[in-house]
Parts: C-alpha cells; sequence; structure tokens
C-alpha cells in the first residue's frame, strides 16, 4: 500500500515530466505548424483543449486505485497549470511523427546519412519520451524508471527541437542576407514601412539617395523624409488609408519632393505598395531620384521656349543646310519653314559684305565656336534690313561639329534710334546743321589736317544783326523761320566738305579748309567766301507775312596746325565778329592781335572792377549847379574809382563796363546811399541845407521790380529830405516799357523826389511820352553845349529844348559848359541854370563844401 509521503513527490514529477514533454511536443508541432504556413486555427483547436484536459486529469486522479488524498488538490493544481501543454501532445500525436518523419525525409536529402542520423536521434528521443509519459501507469512503483525514461527522452527531443530552431533560424538569416543584397544591389531605394509609419527596412540605394545611413532612420516615422506639406499631412493621410482604405498614392506612381539629410529638397518618383508579413500590415516604398530628369525637361522646356522666342532662330547642320526655323525666323525674313527648310543661308544675303566678310566670319566661327556682329540681309520682299547675328556650333562629345544654330533680331528701330539720337547729340533740331558738339570735332579734325597738309584753314563767325528786334516785332516763330533759311543759304555759299554750324540763337560758324599755303592766299580766298555769305545773306527773306531784310556781321580767323587752340580760336572770330559790328554791321572783319590785347585788357578790368564794388574803392565827386548870379542850387554825384595801380579812371571806361556785366546794381546802389547820407548831413548845416543832389540812375536800376522800394528804404535809413534827391534819367530808358517806368516815377515823386532827363536830344525821345513823364528837368547835353557858338544845328538843338521846357512847364539846365560865352549864349536863350567846369570841376566832398561857403560869401 502507498505511503502518504512517497506517492506525492513521485506522482508530482511524473505529472511534471508529463507536462514538460507535452509542451515541447506542442512546440515542436506548433513550430512546423508555422514553418508550413498553416492558419493560426491549428492553434485556436489547440488552445480548445485547454479547457477540457484539466477537468480529465482530475476525473484519473479521482478514481486512482490508490488515490493520495494529501496531493490530490495539489495535483489538480499542477494539472490545470502544466497539463493544459500535454493536451497538445494528444491531439497533434501525428503531426509530432509528421514532424519527426519529415525532417528525417528532408535532412536525408540535404545532409546525406549525417542528416539520417540526427534525424533518428530526435526519433528515438521522442519515442523514448512517448513511452515514458503513456507507457506506465502512475505508480510508485512505475513512476521512477518512467520518470528517468522521460528525462532521457526528453534530452534527446531538446536536441532534436535545439537543432530544428538553429537550423530554421540559421535559414531565416541567410534568407534575410540574401533579400538584403538583393535589395542593396537595386539602383531604386526601397523602403519597408510599418502601419505606425515606422521605417523597418532602408536599402542602400535609398541611403544614397536621402544621405542617412539606415541606423540613422530605421524606427523613425518615414515623415522625416518629406518636406512640408507633406510631413504635416503624413500621418493624417496614413490613418485616414488604415481606417477607411481610401488610397491617394499607395498603387500608384506619383512624382513627389522629398528631402534630404542636408535638408535640401529633390523631386522623387515613389510607388508605394502593400502587402503583409507575419500576419501586419507593411507598406514597401520604391523611391527614385529624378532630379537630373527633371533638369532635363526644365533645359528642353526653356530650350523650346527660347527657341520659339522674339528672336529669329535657325539650325543647320555641319554643312550649313537649314534643318529647323522658328516663328520669329518666319515673321521677320518672310520666308515660310517650308521655303526654308534645306536650303542655307545664302538665301537671305543682301550682297552688302564682300567675300572677305564672310572669310573672316568663318574663321572667326571655326576657331572660337561663335560668332556674333551686325550683318545686312535680304527679306523675301527684297527690302535690305539690319540685324544682330549670333552663331553658334553645337559639338558632339568628340568635339566634332555637328549643327549650327544661328539666332538674329532685327535691329532696324535700333538704328534708327541710333540715328535719331546722334542728331540730338550733334545735330541742331531747328536748323538740322551741326550744333557746337559736332562742330569742335570738325574743327578739330579740320586742324589735324592743316597740319598734315601745310594749309591753312578758316573760321568765320557769324552773327544775324537786330535778330531780337524780329523775335520782338514778329515773333519767335517768323524768327524760327529766318533762322531756317539763313542756314540754308550759308549751305549754300560753302563747299560740300567745309561745315556750317548754328551755335546757338542767331549764331553760325563755318569752318573752311585748305584755303592755301601762304597767309595772303587763306586771307584772300576766305574774303570772298565772307563776301559770298554777305551778299547771300542780304537778300530779303520771305517770310509768313513780310519780305524780310536781315544783315550779319561776319568775324574771321586763320589757322594753321595746332598753335592756336580751339577755344581761343572761336574768342578770335567772336572778337572779329564784334568788330565788324562796331564797323556798322553788315561787314566782314578779320581777327587782329591788338584785338586781342583790349580784349585781355577788358577781361583784367572787369576782375579788378568787381573787386572794387566788393571792397567799396570808389569816391563821390560833387559838380555843382549853378543858377543865375552864380547861385549853387546843388550838385551833381560822379562815381571815381581810384585803382590801386592805373590811378584814377575815367567812368567813360568803367561805367559801360558795370553796365555790361551787371555790376551798376551794386554801384549804383552805393552811390545813393552815399549821396543820401551826405544829404542828411548837409541838413544839419544851414549853408548846406538848401543843395539838392542828383544822381544818375541806369536803365537796370529801373527794371529793377524793388527800384522804388529800394530809394524809399534809403531815404528812410540815411534820414535824407527826399525833396532834396533828384534822380537823372537818359533818353534811352524811353524806348522800352514806358508805362512801367511812369508808374515807378509817380510812386517816387508822390513822396518828393524830382526827376530830370539827362543828356536830352541825343536820343530818341517821343513827346506823347515826354509829356506823360513826371519830369522836373530837362539837362541839354554837352554835345550841343560844346559847338553852340560856331554850330548852328546845335544852337537851334539848344533853343529848341529851353523852348520845349518852358512849353511843357518844366526847368532846364545846360551841362559842359566851359566858357562864359557859352553861359551868356545861353542865357540870352532863357537857360539860366548851368553846370560845368566853368564855375567848377567835379570836386570831393570837401572841396565842394568849400566852392560853396565860397560862393556863398562872394
Amino acid at each position: 500500500m502507498d505511503t502518504p509521503t512517497d506517492t506525492p513527490w513521485l506522482v508530482r514529477i511524473h505529472y511534471r515530466m508529463r507536462a514538460i514533454s507535452f509542451a515541447l511536443t506542442f512546440v515542436a508541432t506548433g513550430l512546423h505548424i508555422q514553418g508550413k504556413g498553416y492558419s493560426p486555427a491549428a492553434w485556436v483547436c489547440l488552445a480548445l483543449l485547454f479547457l477540457v484536459y484539466p477537468h480529465v486529469q482530475y476525473w484519473r486522479a479521482r478514481t486512482a486505485k490508490s488515490p493520495v488524498k494529501a496531493a490530490l488538490k495539489q495535483l489538480l493544481m499542477d494539472s490545470v497549470l502544466l497539463g493544459m501543454f500535454a493536451a497538445a501532445l494528444q491531439f497533434s500525436l501525428w503531426l509530432s511523427f509528421a514532424v519527426v518523419l519529415g525532417t528525417l525525409t528532408n535532412n536525408a536529402v540535404n545532409l546525406g546519412w549525417r542528416g539520417i542520423l540526427e534525424s533518428m536521434l530526435g526519433l528515438l528521443g521522442g519515442a523514448l519520451l512517448w513511452i515514458g509519459v503513456f507507457g506506465f501507469g502512475v505508480s510508485p512503483q512505475t513512476a521512477l524508471p518512467a520518470t528517468i525514461m522521460c528525462m532521457v527522452g526528453v534530452i534527446g527531443y531538446v536536441l532534436a527541437i535545439g537543432k530544428l530552431v538553429f537550423t530554421r533560424n540559421i535559414q531565416l538569416r541567410n534568407t534575410k542576407t540574401r533579400l538584403r543584397t538583393v535589395l542593396d544591389g537595386v539602383d531604386s531605394g526601397v523602403i519597408a514601412i510599418s502601419e505606425q509609419g515606422r521605417i523597418e527596412s532602408f536599402n542602400r540605394s535609398a541611403e544614397r539617395i536621402f544621405g542617412y545611413a539606415a541606423a540613422e532612420v530605421l524606427g523613425n516615422n518615414v515623415k522625416m523624409l518629406m518636406p512640408e506639406p507633406f510631413h504635416s499631412e503624413h500621418d493624417g493621410y496614413l490613418g485616414s488609408y488604415l481606417s477607411s482604405g481610401q488610397r491617394k498614392v499607395i498603387g500608384s506612381r506619383k512624382e513627389v519632393m522629398a528631402r534630404r539629410k542636408d535638408g535640401s529638397l529633390f523631386h522623387m518618383a515613389l510607388t508605394v505598395d502593400e502587402t503583409r508579413l507575419n500576419d501586419r500590415k507593411v507598406f514597401i516604398g520604391s523611391v527614385s531620384d529624378i532630379s537630373a530628369r527633371k533638369a532635363k525637361e526644365t533645359e528642353l522646356r526653356i530650350a523650346a521656349a527660347a527657341f520659339e522666342s522674339l528672336e529669329g532662330m535657325l539650325v543647320t547642320d555641319a554643312r550649313g543646310v537649314i534643318l529647323r526655323v522658328n516663328q520669329a525666323f518666319i515673321n521677320s525674313t518672310g520666308y515660310t519653314a517650308e521655303e526654308a527648310i534645306g536650303q542655307t543661308p545664302r538665301l537671305l544675303k543682301s550682297d552688302r559684305h564682300d567675300a572677305a566678310f564672310y572669310r573672316e566670319m568663318w574663321q572667326t566661327l571655326l576657331a572660337t565656336g561663335s560668332w556674333e556682329g551686325e550683318i545686312w540681309d535680304r527679306r523675301k520682299s527684297g527690302e535690305v534690313y539690319p540685324k544682330w547675328l549670333t552663331i553658334s556650333a553645337v559639338k558632339d562629345a568628340e568635339g566634332v561639329v555637328t549643327h549650327y544654330v544661328g539666332t538674329h533680331q532685327d535691329i532696324t528701330e535700333r538704328k534708327l534710334s541710333e540715328q535719331r539720337i546722334a542728331e540730338l547729340a550733334y545735330y541742331d533740331q531747328l536748323t538740322s546743321l551741326p550744333n557746337r558738339t559736332l562742330l569742335l570735332d570738325r574743327l578739330r579734325q579740320a586742324i589735324t589736317a592743316t597740319a598734315r597738309s601745310n594749309s591753312h584753314g578758316a573760321l568765320l563767325f557769324i552773327d544775324l544783326d537786330n535778330f531780337k528786334t524780329l523775335n520782338d516785332t514778329l515773333g519767335h516763330d517768323q524768327g524760327d523761320l529766318l533762322l531756317k533759311l539763313v542756314a540754308q543759304r550759308l549751305t549754300h555759299c560753302v563747299r560740300a566738305g567745309d561745315t556750317v554750324a548754328r551755335l546757338g540763337g542767331d549764331e553760325f560758324v563755318a569752318v573752311l579748309a585748305e584755303m592755301g599755303e601762304s597767309d595772303q592766299d587763306a586771307a584772300n580766298r576766305t574774303e570772298a567766301v565772307g563776301e559770298k555769305i554777305l551778299a547771300s545773306l542780304n537778300q530779303s527773306y520771305p517770310l509768313d507775312k513780310v519780305a524780310y531784310h536781315s544783315t550779319p556781321s561776319i568775324g574771321v580767323t586763320l589757322f594753321k596746325g595746332n598753335r592756336t587752340s580751339i577755344d581761343d580760336l572761336l574768342k578770335q572770330a567772336d572778337l572779329a565778329m564784334y568788330k565788324a559790328k562796331d564797323a556798322g554791321r553788315n561787314a566782314l572783319r578779320f581777327f587782329d592781335p591788338d584785338m586781342e590785347t583790349a580784349v585781355m585788357e577788358r577781361a583784367a578790368l572787369e576782375s579788378d572792377l568787381r573787386q572794387a564794388v566788393r571792397d567799396g574803392h570808389f569816391q563821390l565827386h560833387y559838380q555843382a549847379q549853378v543858377l543865375g548870379a552864380n547861385r549853387v542850387t546843388g550838385a551833381e554825384v560822379l562815381a571815381r574809382w581810384q585803382h590801386p595801380q592805373r590811378g584814377m579812371v575815367s567812368p567813360s571806361e568803367f561805367i559801360p563796363l558795370a553796365e555790361e556785366t551787371g555790376l551798376i546794381l551794386p554801384l549804383g546802389h552805393w552811390v545813393l546811399e552815399a549821396a543820401c547820407t551826405q544829404l542828411a548831413e548837409w541838413a544839419a548845416r544851414p549853408q548846406m541845407s538848401r543843395l539838392t543832389v542828383a544822381v544818375n540812375v541806369s536803365a537796370q536800376q529801373f527794371r529793377d521790380p524793388g527800384f522804388v522800394a529800394t530809394v524809399l528804404a534809403t531815404l528812410q535809413r540815411t534820414g535824407a529830405n527826399p525833396s532834396r534827391l533828384k534822380l537823372e534819367l537818359t533818353e534811352s530808358m524811353l524806348v522800352e516799357n514806358v508805362e512801367d517806368l511812369i508808374e515807378k516815377m509817380s510812386a517816387l515823386q508822390a513822396m518828393g523826389v524830382g526827376f530830370a532827363l539827362d543828356d536830352f536830344g541825343t536820343g530818341y525821345s517821343s513827346l506823347s511820352y515826354l509829356k506823360r513823364l513826371p519830369l522836373d528837368q530837362l539837362k541839354i547835353d554837352k554835345s550841343f553845349v560844346r559847338d553852340i557858338l560856331v554850330d548852328a544845328n546845335d544852337a537851334a538843338i539848344a533853343r529848341t529844348i529851353v523852348a520845349l521846357a518852358a512849353s511843357l512847364g518844366l526847368d532846364v539846365i545846360a551841362e559842359g559848359v566851359e566858357t562864359g560865352a557859352q553861359r551868356d549864349f545861353l542865357a540870352a536863350r532863357g537857360c539860366h541854370a548851368w553846370q560845368g567846369n566853368f564855375f567848377s570841376e567835379p570836386l570831393p566832398v570837401a572841396g565842394f563844401e568849400e566852392f560853396v561857403r565860397r560862393a556863398s560869401s562872394a
């Protein structure tokens, strides 16, 4: 009878060994099922037995002949935990033998006798295991041997299963290695991706394409290889596909943008297929870098667009036969594609270029592979036109020319524009004559030519007389018409090789070449041309409204070689022209070096005058004005210039120069200021307070819009009495803008300022204007007084002026009285106020004051 202490542990060992054997058999069978690719349903069938087998074991324990009640509960627990695996052995007994027999057959075929022995070992272990488990009943007497036999069987079976597992792992690794080798040898990148978007495989081509090593990307989300917006949208798209099955990329080929490790983007061709691996979805992506193809496509599109550009293009073979032309070529030349293809570019030849031109073109083209330049071609219509042609040679890999590509652009409009620009830059727009710029160039060429030929050239400066009067009277349109007619006549007066240019305004210049080797011959020939110009320009001009007569003043200078600069030549001719005007106009004068000396002296005097005005180097002298029995009533102020080197400069020298240069304005302002200051000083001295001061005012001063305000401000600032100030005007001021003159005089007269008309009778005076002027006094010019005793005309003029003054209610005074006889003659004719050296020369202020004192005490 079994003892309570022995039975449990033997029974437990036996059942545990039985459970181990079941588990081993179950694993082997499962491996075989999985390796053969059977459905997982086999596993489900085995699992169902787990619920049944524990109850069977429990029933066997209860019905045993010598049950051990103390171990019954523990045995049942072991059966539940470990006995589940035993069901697999009973269920898959035939599969276990199938595994062993299948392995035996496979090893026999592949490994020969060594394989058969290994398989027999596994089969023997399995048999011992089987006998040990099921060949003995469960009793204390059989448990020990059965357990030993089971242990031996387990060891053998473990070795067989281990060998099976090891072999299967080797085969799996070899399969993976072969698959990896195949994938790495593929040019396309192959990427395996899980359902979660994780990268599971990354072949070498993918490494090369993306720049990542496989270790850097495995396990990461595939969106790391995508730029925006695909990077942000990928997870959403993948989730949408897994839930709905709607495909956008999977199963089709797409061209997308991808991102390399360095962040650069590139074009990629992508194909994604779905497959299953170990009962799960795997996505296999095949990628190719198509950047080069895309670049080629872009180049082709650009080339196609360029070929159909606005520039005419043609393609020829190596022999020059036209193979293709574009639409711009057709539009430009007038030839259709059918008419041009098969011809050579000689079809367009204009015959404007000689053989040397084309020979040089081909030499350059063959030497450098390209040529470009301006060429004249002929359209189908026969029209010859300019174009810019570029020819490029196309060579194959060996450097042999296969084609020529020619592009041309019609530059007709550009040439017209250039011509127009040249006209604007070098020609006068009114007369179409060369302008100053082109004149200087032509003059430079003429000077160079005279140096080579040892012959003289001539420069004629032509100015129209009184042209301003024409513009002011008939209008500027008539003046422009006159200039056009003068330009035509001047052109007809010179030879074809000579130059006539317009400097501006009414000034023209003629450059004559080859006038003779000797000075006299050159002068004679130039004078003949000048006389011809004078005669031509003296003819009347048929303007729109009148037949107008105009005359020129011509200045001439000769030149030979580079002895005189261009600027100096123009100055010399200009000086000679002014000499012609001084001679009475409508004349021709040659340049004399004395003219240049005078001009240089004048320029020096002008410079000194400017400095004198700026530094205040002038003085005022006063010449007494006498009434009746030597009673001094006032004085005329006269400016005197004490030059540090020249001494006292005469007013006849610097006053005209001041008027020409505009310096008369600051000089006149200074004279007025000084005279008013002196008046204010004399007002405080009874002997001098009754005197008036006469100040000469130039036309420029009166034309100044602020003249009235200036005079009034000066009177107020100095405190001078306006009634003691007399302003002297000249007749020349009455020629123009008399209304403005009267208005200004009236404004000043209303404040007490008096006016005298100086040098009356020497200029142009209209009696209608004279009677309207708010004058107080007429002044007989000294030119009439000088010969009044011997020249009946001067005497008559003097009498007339006195009578006119009386009729107009004006005072009259004669200037330049040098003798008592002149004074008496004038007094006898009614003029009782005089001014001249007979009474007093112009004196400095101190001398004049002394003269007044003596005259008052006499």
